[in-house]
This record gives structure tokens, sequence and C-alpha cells, in this order.
């Protein structure tokens, strides 16, 4: 009788550099005439890395009149990097889907974003706010944002934020006022502060922006970037900017009659910080509720 041995091969695990896509929340639903966002996630595998080429093409195919982001962004090794991804509606309500691509080096890949386009159906309200906010160590930030009533809404909305990784030091955020009275017709203007001291930890934080009156009530994403602190004496001056594009649009979710200053600002301040992100681009944008 012959014995022998039986051996058995572990799996190997893939190690080839590569990067992955997603979005939160993976459905979007935007009411006409308004907007809407997701939070895009880009996540290193296998010390990957480079700069991400983002694509967004719209248009009646999709339902949307333009889609805003940052572009520039850099993914370092085995690191992850968020954009909010804004989206304003074409005019045409239904379901439609938005195929996003990124692009690192040679690494492509696509997700598939399903929208639906609807009427509003009754009373309700909505945010116009930044997808990101911009600071350094030891600062205080002040963005004038709004709220905007929708079929007939009108009654107290209440602001509040919870900053995530929930760490000693972290950034806060707050409103002023934190409860607004909301009427039809005229957006009602507050003010989001963020807030750091010296030893807040450098790098990006999420926050999750609430909004609720009675049975009604919304969540928002934003990002929040911290860079080193700098003696006022070390900030430089403003610097240009240039507006390119063709397919895609960086919709401010402040006043659109101010988005330009507010850009500017936003600018500036990333280059103080010497963040990744290195263009806003601005393709078009949506008439504001005045200008309808």
């Amino acid at each position: 009788m012959i014995f022998g041995t039986v051996g058995l091969a572990r799996p190997v695990l893939a190690t080839t550099p590569d990067f992955t896509l997603s979005a939160n929340p993976s459905r979007v639903s935007i009411s006409s005439g308004y907007w809407a966002e997701t939070m895009l996630t880009f996540t290193s595998l296998n010390g990957f890395s480079g700069t991400i080429q983002l694509e967004a093409p719209v248009g009646p195919s999709t339902g949307l009149a333009s889609a805003g982001f940052s572009t520039g962004m850099m993914l370092s090794p085995n690191g992850n990097v968020n954009t909010d991804l804004q989206l304003t509606p074409g005019d045409t309500p239904g379901n439609y889907n938005l195929t996003i691509t990124a692009t690192i080096g040679s690494f492509s890949h696509s997700l598939v974003i399903p929208i639906t386009v609807s009427p509003i159906s009754g009373p309700d309200f909505t945010t116009r706010l930044w997808g990101s906010y911009s600071t350094l160590q030891e600062r205080n930030i002040m963005t004038q944002e709004e709220l905007i009533s929708l079929g007939g809404f009108k009654g107290q909305v209440s602001l509040s934020a919870v900053v995530t990784p929930d760490i000693t030091n972290a950034p806060t955020m707050s409103f002023l006022p934190s409860t607004i009275d909301l009427s039809p017709g005229t957006p009602a203007v507050y003010t989001t502060m963020v807030s750091t001291v010296r030893t807040t930890p450098v790098g990006d934080y999420f926050v999750a922006i609430s909004t609720s009156s009675g049975t009604i009530s919304h969540v928002y994403q934003a990002i929040v970037m911290v860079g080193d602190y700098r003696p006022q004496s070390e900030q430089p001056s403003p610097g240009n900017s240039t507006t390119v594009g063709n397919s895609q649009s960086f919709i401010s979710a402040a006043n659109v009659s101010s988005a330009l200053s507010t850009l500017r600002s936003f600018w500036w301040l990333q280059t103080i910080i010497g963040l990744s992100i290195a263009t806003l681009v601005v393709y078009q944008r949506r008439p504001s509720l005045n200008e309808r």
C-alpha cells in the first residue's frame, strides 16, 4: 500500500494596486427646480495613489442640468478622498441614471447613481449650503447659507450638526440662529460657523447637518477640511482663479447670486491650507429662484 500526502493550497489575496469608488446615498431624489447631493468616496487599495480625474456627464438622458464637484484631488497610498457631488435637475420629472467615471492613471472605474426627479408634492423645505468648508487650526469661519420653503411650507425649522470622527478637539459646527422661522417665497438666511482650536487634528472631517420641523426632517452631508495653523502674517493674499469646463458645474450651496464671491474665498482658503483639491470648475448655473 502506498501512502501519499495531499496539499491544500491557500487562496492568495490580490495585491494589485487599485482603487474603489462609492456614493452615499447611492440613490438620489431631487425636487424639480431645486438640488440634491451625494458624497463620493475614493479608497486606495494596496498602496495605490494618484490624481483623480472625475467625469459626470449631464443632459436630458440623466435628468440633470448640472453636476458639481472638486477636481484635482490626490489619492494617497492606502488613504481615501471625499468630494460632495452636487446635482441640479433638468425640467422633466422621471427616473434616470447618472454614470460617473473616475480615472487615476491607467485605472478607471464607473458608478451608476439612480436619479429621481419629482414635482413638489407637499409642504417641505430644503437648504442651500456648501458641500465642503476649508479652515485652519485656531480659526472661526462663517458662511451665509439659506433655508428654502417648498410647497408652501411655513413653520419653525431647527438645525444641528454632528462631526465625525468624534475625537478630542475636533472642529465644531454651529448655526446662528439654530431655529429659523420659515415662510413661503423668501429664503431664510442663517450663518454657519466652523470653529477649530490650535490642537485640532489636521485632516478631513464628515459633517451630518440635520434640519427638522415636526415630522419633516432631512440630513445633508458635508466635509470640513482643516489645515495647519499659520500666523496671520504668513497668510498669502488671495490669488487669481480660472474658470474652465464643458460638462459639469460646481454649484455653490450658498446664495447663487453671490456664488462667485464665495468661490473666490473658498479658493483662497485652499491656497492657504495647501490642500490637494486644486480646482473648482464652473461650467454653467441655473437661474436663482428670484430670476425665474
